[in-house]
């Protein structure tokens, strides 16, 4: 049977994942020039700087852009098609990329509002943030 890999955690996302576990949705913000990014990096994709903060999103935003999965690369996952998979915008003006799940999502659309909701996984110190679609869950 195939196995759902998880998150190989690292000392640059580890704020990350640990904000995760504790239902929080973490972005980077530069102190050099206040950029907001995702996903984790070393430097600033603004200005290079290494001078990186961590700050909890709102976790809501709307759907950017989505496709559907049929025939899934990992069959771990063979049970859960379809799949929606998203960009999503946040209200802070990042774009992430995630799963939708949850009630009414084979009636997405474009800029649909959606929230993040953490996933738990066979390991207690890992949650996987998904988003839903407000107001259907």
């Amino acid at each position: 049977m195939a196995e759902k890999n998880l998150p190989k955690i690292n000392p640059i996302d580890r704020p990350f994942w640990q904000g995760a576990a504790e239902g929080k949705f973490m972005l980077q913000h530069c102190r050099t020039c206040g950029k907001l990014q995702f996903f984790p990096r070393a430097v600033c994709t603004g200005c290079f700087s290494a001078e990186l903060d961590w700050t909890a999103a709102r976790g809501e935003g709307k759907v950017h852009s989505f496709t559907w999965v049929f025939v899934p690369r990992n069959p771990a996952f063979k049970g859960e098609v379809p799949i929606c998979y998203a960009n999503v915008l946040l209200d802070e003006s990042v774009i992430v990329e995630s799963r939708i799940v949850g009630k009414g999502v084979e009636e997405i659309k474009l800029g649909d509002r959606v929230r993040v909701v953490f996933q738990d996984t066979s390991d207690p110190q890992i949650k996987l943030p998904v988003f839903e679609l407000a107001g259907r869950s």
